[in-house]
């Protein structure tokens, strides 16, 4: 890999790390999606100090001749786990919003009935 490609994943993954980190400090970001963004960082700053065994990992593992396209395989594999946690996350909101969905009728229908029952007892 090219020094300069080095030298900008490393800045990436610095600049990452920092934000990903300030975001949980303000409480902004949950430490629990910020694992797999802490995760992509430190891949991304491993990479001028590992370059070897991504070399070796890209030629002998995948097959690929060019080590390079290992960064990109790389985040694109964690982005893939992230959008699928993602999903699971969403699906379990839909779930709880169904719930709280079918909560609040119920609420509003006895409220309804408590209501009549009143203005029925004051005439």
């Amino acid at each position: 890999m090219g020094f300069k490609i080095q030298i900008i994943s490393l800045i990436i993954g610095l600049i990452f790390f920092y934000f990903v980190f300030r975001f949980v400090k303000r409480n902004t970001f949950r430490p629990s999606y910020a694992f797999l963004w802490i995760i992509i960082s430190l891949f991304l700053i491993s990479i001028p100090a590992l370059e070897s065994f991504y070399r070796w990992v890209a030629r002998n593992v995948i097959g690929i001749s060019d080590a390079r396209h290992i960064i990109y395989a790389g985040l694109i594999g964690f982005l893939m786990l992230y959008t699928f946690y993602l999903t699971i996350k969403i699906s379990e909101m839909n779930d709880k919003i169904q719930e709280l969905i079918s909560h609040t009728a119920i609420l509003k229908q006895q409220v309804k009935e408590k209501n009549k029952e009143q203005a029925s007892e004051s005439t």
